[in-house]
């Protein structure tokens, strides 16, 4: 029968990772006889959720066993889990394995944790009456991201990243990937892999910062071409292992279409409205704005680490029509959307007020003093009644899509790269160059 097994929150922010877990926890249960069926499914979660330990990540093992073997492929999950977890330094894991018959009665909960807060008494019901066997330690919040990811729509899982894994001894040292090897990687592989790179800040994007068992992760659209990628890159360190996920990263999934009206507290959403006045910095050279739909109006908060996207927010205007994709957090002043993406839809024509041209020499006249008028420096032309016109400018920003920096994107984010390389028919290796931001 086919077994889909749910893992999450067998990490803290002091080390482990539940990738980790559940690729150890796979290759326990294929010694067993289980087989797996796809590649294991990396499900991120709402990332606005306040529980989580980094990236909001749950974890599926989808397997075909025999009947009779599942009793003891069950107990082995457990084992691995309840040895690698980190429930001393809070980690509260869950576990929960269902048939392929129960999983259409999941689906609905695997889009609400991507997109809303729910609750672990939600999760333990569904468990309840679907699970073939669930377990949970402590307060066991991560019976929520296990049944998630156990119920995850299969369809919207169509990337893919490949986690390379450290020796024991090396746990909790610094990481060092080659930066130039990095880039070269991207070169080769443009068309199937993303967000690698930073290439506004010139950052290594493949290693985490924290003292868990991840070496390094290259994010792609393509499974087979990830080990080849990894093969490119010059590493201070030979890796353990390495497992290839299943994931919704960059897909937008967690977005919702909302109105200024009904957003709700740490969630994410799309609203589309016009700017009211100017776009100001703040202390720290974060950049704000207002927006208005009709419904409402809410502040967009673009932060200084998202980049160069702040250069095109700070050139719009009032009346501009946008669309700006974002977090939703509660600020002591109202709810503020934290900008992921921003759609310019409609820009308003900008004039300014400028010195008439002398009608005579065709030259900018020169104010003739306080009320009156302009004279010509050229020609002597001279005109008591002359006043400033408007004349349009450019606003320097066109419409399209603008993206914050690599290194401040969110993992369901969908980077504008792989817009670009979906529609690019090549093969690995074509020469695709990589766009650098900013």
């Amino acid at each position: 029968m086919r077994v889909y097994i749910g893992i999450d929150d067998t990490d803290s922010p002091r080390g482990m990772c539940t990738t980790y877990v559940a690729a150890r926890a796979l290759k326990a249960v294929e010694e067993l006889g289980a087989r797996a069926i796809d590649c294991p499914w990396l499900v991120r979660l709402n990332p606005n959720c306040p529980h989580k330990t980094r990236g909001n990540a749950a974890l599926c093992l989808p397997i075909e066993v025999d009947r009779s073997e599942f009793p003891s492929v069950w107990e082995r999950v457990l084992e691995v889990v309840r040895e690698l977890a980190d429930v001393g330094n809070g980690a509260d894991p869950g576990v929960a394995a269902f048939s392929e018959e129960a999983r259409p009665h999941l689906l609905p909960f695997y889009y609400r944790t991507v997109r809303e807060i729910v609750e672990v008494e939600e999760a333990l019901e569904l468990a309840e009456r679907y699970a073939l066997a669930y377990w949970r330690h402590g307060e066991g919040r991560g019976i929520v991201g296990a049944v998630a990811a156990a119920g995850a729509d299969v369809s919207t899982l169509t990337t893919y990243e490949l986690l390379a894994y450290r020796r024991r001894e090396m746990w909790g040292k610094e990481r060092w990937v080659d930066p130039e090897s990095v880039i070269r990687m991207d070169y080769l592989f443009a068309d199937c892999t993303f967000d690698n790179f930073d290439y506004e800040k010139r950052e290594v994007r493949l290693t985490p910062h924290t003292p868990c068992p991840v070496l390094l992760g290259i994010r792609g659209t393509s499974p087979e071409v990830l080990p080849q990628a990894l093969s490119v890159l010059v590493l201070g360190e030979p890796y353990d292992f390495y497992q290839v996920f299943r994931t919704n990263q960059a897909t937008d999934l967690h977005y919702r279409p909302s109105s200024v009206s009904e957003l709700s507290p740490l969630t994410s959403a799309v609203v589309r409205g016009r700017v009211v006045g100017r776009p100001v910095v703040g202390p720290g050279g974060h950049v704000f704005f207002e927006l208005d739909d009709g419904t409402g109006r809410v502040t967009v908060a673009v932060y200084e680490p998202t980049g160069s996207v702040r250069k095109v927010v700070l050139k719009l205007v009032e009346g501009d029509l946008v669309e700006v994709y974002g977090a939703v957090k509660p600020k002591p002043q109202g709810l503020t959307l934290n900008l992921e993406k921003l759609r310019v839809i409609e820009l308003k024509p900008l004039f300014v007020p400028r010195a008439p041209r002398c009608p005579a020499c065709g030259r900018t006249m020169e104010s003739a003093g306080r009320g009156q008028g302009y004279r010509c420096d050229r020609c002597g032309y001279s005109d008591p009644r002359a006043q400033k016109v408007p004349v349009q400018v450019d606003r320097e920003v066109t419409p399209g899509i603008y993206e914050v920096a690599v290194s401040a994107r969110r993992h369901l984010v969908r980077p504008l790269r792989l817009e670009l390389s979906q529609r690019v028919t090549s093969s690995p290796g074509s020469g695709l160059r990589p766009r650098e931001e900013g």
